[in-house]
């Protein structure tokens, strides 16, 4: 069965760290939008950033289309924060294709526009902050739209700083998993406890969804 990989979050939440170098350390490929824009620059020096940025989601999606037209396998990153992607998504869903998720998140937009401050001193480009709150808000709700329709999902904090002596950040945590339809994380009080402030109504409409499933019901 064909399967789009979706390795998602806003801005700064540090997917293409984990997760795409994840992917890549298992021999996967993805499409990442950043490093298409750093190319498209290169290749046209006279094009505007938000130019260059634009092209570059065209092209992700344009090869989602196709993928969902072929029935063929695509990973990609975003940040999930618009209608496009995830009204595709769904139809890929609709289609037949396996969705696998991965999803980046912070404690606070805040943190999200520090770490966007932090890539642009190290020559990485700028997100305006406006699209950094609103995204913040509006990728978890589309999230949550996916939330019935994923084969696979997992959301982790990536909130920890880096230790100041060794520059090191602590791996992010699972806070939430989805495997065949069923949350699988948290399972426990104890799990559950842990739980960060910023996924408590991912988690929550998980299981609230996973309660109201017809399997669950005539369980």
């Amino acid at each position: 069965m064909a399967r789009i990989t979706v390795l998602a979050g806003t801005n700064g939440a540090g997917k293409s760290s984990i997760a795409g170098q994840a992917l890549r350390q298992a021999g996967g490929a993805y499409f990442n939008p950043d490093e298409a824009t750093r190319q498209i620059l290169a290749a046209n020096p006279g094009l505007t950033e938000d130019a260059a940025n634009a092209l570059a989601w065209q092209e992700s999606v344009r090869r989602l289309r196709a993928a969902i037209a072929d029935h063929t396998d695509y990973a990609f990153e975003t940040t999930l924060g618009g209608q496009t992607v995830t009204g595709l998504l769904l139809a890929a869903a609709a289609a037949g294709h396996e969705l696998v998720i991965w999803y980046c998140g912070l404690d606070s937009p805040e943190r999200h526009l520090a770490r966007v401050a932090a890539r642009v001193a190290g020559g990485g480009h700028d997100i305006p902050e406006a699209k950094v709150r609103t995204r913040y808000e509006t990728s978890r709700a589309n999230l949550v739209r996916l939330m019935p329709h994923v084969t696979m999902l997992r959301v982790y904090d990536n909130s920890a700083e880096a230790d100041p002596a060794s520059g090191q950040r602590p791996a992010p945590e699972l806070v939430l998993e989805i495997k065949g339809g069923t949350p699988s994380y948290p399972r426990s009080a104890v799990e559950l406890a842990t739980t960060p402030a910023w996924a408590k109504p991912l988690v929550a409409r998980a299981f609230q969804w996973d309660a109201a499933s017809p399997a669950r019901t005539e369980a």
